[in-house]
């Protein structure tokens, strides 16, 4: 994944770009950026040694990108998933209603989903120092 910006300041080998988010970008909140503002600020790793007012290149390489995504989203999704069939198959086994059964499935499933968003918030601070997981000045780009 590649976006253009604008190195606004750089500390420690870290620059602070300033980026356009495009229209076709989704809301899924990494970035933190309202709906209707569509710049975003990011740190990224400074390699070619860019300097404030540089429009760079910033890239995430895409498996590592979709491994991230994964994480956010297809980890709770699968607890949600296992929740609600394992419960709701498992208190149909044991013979209850199917009422009861739906219920089940919808408080464990959602219970499971709460849970992994729970666990993936308390390892949050180690994801972040992985490197693979950060952006990275790849080149500077003519204006």
């Amino acid at each position: 994944m590649k976006e253009i910006g604008r190195i606004l300041e750089i500390n420690n080998g870290m620059a602070k770009i300033l980026i356009t988010r495009h229209t076709a970008c989704g809301d899924c909140g990494a970035c933190q950026v309202g709906r209707d503002n569509l710049n975003m600020i990011l740190t990224a790793e400074n390699i070619i040694q860019g300097e404030p007012g540089d429009t760079v290149e910033i890239e995430l390489q895409t498996e590592n990108f979709l491994y991230a995504s994964f994480i956010m989203y297809g980890i709770p999704l699968l607890g949600l998933i296992i929740g609600l069939t394992g419960a709701y198959y498992g208190a149909k086994a044991l013979n209850y209603d199917d009422n009861y059964a739906q219920v089940l499935g919808a408080v464990v499933g959602l219970s499971l989903l709460a849970l992994s968003y729970l666990g993936i918030r308390l390892k949050e601070s180690k994801i972040k120092t992985m490197n693979k997981f950060k952006p990275v000045i790849v080149r500077k780009v003519n204006n």
